[in-house]
């Protein structure tokens, strides 16, 4: 009985469906394939690399560590990509494709020279990537523009950009790619000391004042509609007063500077060193008359506005520095005018 049912199960087993032997069959010939493929097939053969100038291709197959009778299909394409992104510094980005049966194709993107970084009187290259390219040059590069009042946290060829003021990265190299973007090519100097006072030299006839940099895209395209407006020999600053106010066009021989009103004592070609940069014209017709009601004298230093007989309503004290007129008392030590306002403009 026993012997009966097991000829009957062998019986199924090999007389059964045809289809489970096809199945097997298959399963069988797609191992073989596989086990083909990574050993014997799809060996390459041929590495074209795009892209380069800055390297020779074979240091580009090098780094990458694909090499000729590597399996295609066992290559790892990413770690190759990472290999040559590591070591390169001049290689933005790179791509590897598998072109079965045995080519591999190598597309680099090469590094742009965006700025040199000035820092303790040496020139730090940067990319609009955002990578150190070449550290601590003596000389900058040339053509591209020289970066002003930005602290590198890192100066490593190949690191990422960043700065000790956090902020300033960020802003540096959306700066750098709206310039590029707007076609300003010819900026000389970004001044970055102050974040909220960014200063771009530009076409090396103009200080483009920008503010901060919000509205960075805004800003540029007001400036650039701007230029174009103004002669190429035009030299001065153009600065940013909003959006309601516009831009203002000052020309560099008339940009307002600090007024002194002390006096100068490096001045030798006056003839008086007490004399005041600021100063009245003495009326001698007004000198002879002790009842005029305005005269002012130097020896005296008084200014009498009575009309009374000369009675002095007002002095002035080149000693203590006080115009007494009664109510309103003017002191250059505590810098107040006592009628509740307070100027200061420089020690007057």
């Amino acid at each position: 009985m026993n012997e009966v049912r097991r000829r009957k199960k062998k019986k199924r087993f090999f007389g059964g469906d045809p289809y489970a032997y096809y199945a097997m069959g298959v399963v069988i010939a797609l191992a073989l394939s596989m086990l083909l493929c990574l050993t014997v097939f799809f060996r390459i053969d041929n590495i074209r690399v795009e892209g380069v100038t800055l390297y020779r291709n074979d240091q580009i197959i090098n780094i990458g560590g694909i090499t000729e009778d590597m399996n295609l299909v066992r290559t790892d394409v990413h770690k190759a990509e990472q290999r040559l992104a590591d070591n390169l510094v001049y290689i933005d980005k790179v791509e590897i494709k598998k072109a079965y049966p045995s080519t591999v194709i190598i597309k680099c993107t090469e590094a742009v020279k965006a700025a040199d970084i000035e820092e303790d009187g040496k020139y730090y290259v940067l990319s609009f990537s955002g990578r150190i390219l070449e550290s601590a040059n003596s000389e900058p590069t040339g053509g591209i523009p020289i970066i002003k009042g930005f602290e590198l946290k890192s100066k490593k060829p190949g690191s990422e950009l960043e700065a000790e003021d956090g902020y300033k990265s960020k802003i540096l190299l959306n700066l750098l790619r709206e310039l590029e973007a707007q076609q300003y090519t010819q900026v000389e100097q970004i001044d970055l000391s102050s974040r909220a006072n960014i200063v771009i030299s530009y076409e090396n006839r103009l200080d483009l004042d920008i503010g901060s940099s919000a509205d960075i895209s805004y800003k540029l395209s007001y400036f650039k509609a701007v230029i174009n407006s103004l002669t190429k020999d035009y030299k001065g600053t153009l600065i940013y007063n909003g959006t309601d106010n516009g831009i203002s066009a000052i020309p560099r021989d008339r940009l307002i500077t600090k007024p002194n009103f002390a006096d100068d004592d490096s001045d030798a070609d006056k003839e008086d060193p007490n004399e005041n940069l600021w100063s009245m014209e003495e009326d001698d017709s007004a000198a002879d008359d002790p009842n005029n009601e305005n005269s002012w004298s130097n020896n005296g230093d008084s200014w009498d506005n009575s009309g009374n007989g000369g009675q002095d309503q007002g002095t002035w004290d080149n000693g203590t520095n006080t115009w007494d007129n009664g109510t309103n008392t003017w002191d250059n030590g505590a810098n107040t005018w006592d009628t509740g306002n307070t100027w200061d403009n420089g020690g007057w």
